[in-house]
């Protein structure tokens, strides 16, 4: 045989029989994300709220190197009409619903988390004894192959409470006051109780605080909405709140049907900037004690009054006028830290009049406490 035809023999034969060099390239093969875990499934207004992990690794235990997209099916209930085709490799008896592309699927992350809403028609929240969807996702990184089923959850969904109206907030000094009009009892309520209502808070990032307050929907937030507690009433204070930051707060109604809890859709966002402008308490027993001149000291006026308790404090100033109805002059150019003063720029046989003020972190001042009348004895 030709020396060129037996080398060609070799070449066929390593091909077909794999007696290639350990470098030869190996066949490609579509990447598979490991199957969706921990999905879970609540109802929020007409909508149910998916939740689940996004998967970083592909089913080889590799790490995936972009972000998946997903797919989102429900069960196609036996009156309606099919809303999408199942995918074809996995013969699924759900219908897909929705996807989310790659380029997306960060707008719905939340807390690691992905928080995905499916909105539901109106004639899937009729039935006062709840509708029963079961839900799954899929995601692929490759159009070839998606990933298998995620573990399948099953929700009842009822008709919603209505939705929170007027919702406002309203500083002072210890707490952020929200109030809200009670949503009107649905005629139709059937099994479903009242149970109260979630309030939601986020803090907005302070680049959009000034426009996020005149509307809300320009709030950049710095963290996604969290729950923040549950009322029984129509009010709630927020005692966890910082001055100088900007919050953005909804409220859900919350019904409870059977071992069910559904939230109501959320309410008209109001958005606060909380700002201290709430000053001090004025000074309380403000004693003025006349000193006359000794041998290397002038005359003076010692100032002594009892302390404040505001966490906030920063500190004191004090006036002196020679009017009673007069606050007069400011004498400290810094504030004082102390609840003490020595008044050395007085003159022997005047009286003057002494009242001080505290001034909090903010620059708010306190009302003048009482003035005391002192004198100093003349030569």
């Amino acid at each position: 045989m030709p020396a060129y035809k037996t080398a060609l023999a070799i070449v066929v034969s390593a091909f077909l029989f794999g007696c290639a060099s350990p470098n030869a390239p190996t066949p490609r093969h579509a990447i598979v994300p490991v199957p969706v875990s921990d999905l879970s499934a609540r109802q929020v207004g007409d909508a149910i709220v998916l939740e689940f992990t996004l998967p970083t690794a592909s089913t080889d235990l590799q790490p995936l190197m972009e972000t998946p997209s997903v797919e989102v099916y429900r069960n196609i209930p036996q009156t309606a009409a099919p809303t999408a085709k199942s995918h074809a490799k996995n013969e699924s008896t759900e219908g897909l619903v929705d996807t989310i592309p790659s380029q997306m699927v960060e707008q719905y992350r939340r807390s690691g988390h992905i928080d995905f809403p499916d909105e539901l028609n109106a004639s899937d929240l009729t039935a006062e004894g709840g509708t029963e969807l079961t839900y799954t996702v899929r995601t692929h990184v490759s159009r070839a192959k998606a990933s298998a089923d995620s573990n399948a959850v099953t929700v009842r969904v009822y008709p919603p409470p209505a939705t929170v109206q007027d919702l406002r907030v309203t500083p002072t000094e210890t707490a952020l006051v929200l109030n809200w009009g009670a949503p009107q009892a649905r005629a139709e309520a059937g099994a479903a109780k009242p149970a109260g209502f979630h309030i939601y808070r986020a803090e907005v990032d302070l680049t959009t605080a000034a426009a996020a307050v005149l509307n809300p929907s320009q709030a950049k937030l710095i963290a996604p909405e969290e729950l923040l507690a549950q009322a029984s009433g129509t009010e709630y204070l927020d005692m966890s709140f910082q001055f100088g930051h900007t919050y953005l707060y909804r409220v859900r109604a919350v019904e409870q049907v059977g071992p069910a809890t559904i939230e109501s859709a959320d309410s008209v966002p109001a958005v606060l900037t909380a700002k201290d402008t709430f000053p001090p308490a004025a000074p309380r027993d403000l004693e003025a004690v006349s000193v006359a001149t000794a041998k290397q000291a002038p005359a003076s006026i010692e100032l002594t009054w009892t302390i404040n308790n505001e966490p906030d404090l920063a500190g004191y100033s004090v006036y002196r006028s020679e009017n009673p109805e007069m606050p007069g002059q400011k004498l400290n150019s810094e504030l004082l830290l102390v609840p003490t003063f020595r008044d050395i720029s007085v003159v022997p046989g005047k009286s003057y009049f002494y009242r001080v003020g505290a001034v909090d972190q903010s620059g708010n001042e306190s009302p003048l406490s009482s003035p005391v009348e002192a004198q100093v004895s003349g030569p």
